[in-house]
């Protein structure tokens, strides 16, 4: 039997439970001790540690990922509801890039010498890379919640341009091509063909021209086509979203 001694002094974390439920997953019989600022985790069988290391890096990896997350995003200048949206952003980022393997034998190299872990201090002298991943994690979510904010704003802004300017054109209609080049016609057949626009150009040329009625043919394939998402947040009950 191995016993390692698992301390937390800053997270306030159910650790017993979080333990309990990792080592379910192996082989290896086991007990669990609670101690001041933590648990002694009494391994039997093979490769100890093996299984401790296994049980921590899950507490460490993404127990305690968000609680650091958590914290990353606390310290944002954002509302409550957009820090919301970064936390979950970050979250899923930080799965998709998740290494158990790595942090697995980092903690059996640790732990073949020491048998007391603290688990902030592990995190942040010895997961730095982690630390880093989850940083840029926190940061890219910040940056896409922030874009879609300006986003919003701009496209309230237009559509509030757009609602105040009188009619030029009774009917107009705006076809999607998959190979991203569009088609305006008039109620007069007139066609005009733009191969190389950008979706903000069109979005603004729409806007000017101030049409009383759009029907877009959105043939891209893509549900959330920027263009057709942009027209019918701008013009509402004016357009007619074919797919």
């Amino acid at each position: 039997m191995v016993v390692y001694q698992i301390l937390t002094f800053e997270y306030d974390l159910p650790l017993s439970k979080l333990l309990d439920r990792r080592m379910r997953d192996l082989d290896n019989a086991y007990s669990l001790e609670a101690v001041p600022d933590g648990v002694l985790l009494k391994v039997r069988g093979e490769s100890p540690e093996r299984a401790a290391a296994y049980a921590l890096s899950r507490v460490l990896g993404r127990d305690l990922r968000y609680f650091a997350l958590a914290e990353l995003t606390d310290a944002l200048p954002l509302s409550l509801s957009e820090k919301q949206a970064v936390l979950s952003d970050a979250l899923d980022a930080a799965s998709a890039h998740e290494e158990p393997a790595v942090l697995i034998a980092k903690l059996e190299d640790y732990l073949g010498a020491q048998h007391t872990v603290c688990l902030e201090g592990f995190l942040r002298f010895r997961m730095q890379e982690f630390l880093m991943l989850w940083e840029i994690a926190v940061e890219q979510a910040a940056a896409n919640v922030l874009m879609q904010k300006e986003y919003g704003e701009l496209m309230e802004t237009l559509r509030r341009f757009a609602e105040s300017r009188k009619s030029r054109v009774r009917s107009l209609s705006v076809c999607i091509h998959p190979d991203g080049t569009i088609t305006l016609s008039d109620d007069g057949d007139v066609h005009i063909e733009y191969v190389d626009c950008a979706p903000d150009g069109i979005l603004q040329l729409l806007v000017n021209m101030a049409p009383g009625k759009l029907i877009v043919y959105d043939l891209s394939g893509d549900e959330k086509n920027r263009l057709a998402e942009a027209i019918v947040k701008v013009f509402g009950d004016r357009v007619k979203l074919y797919r």
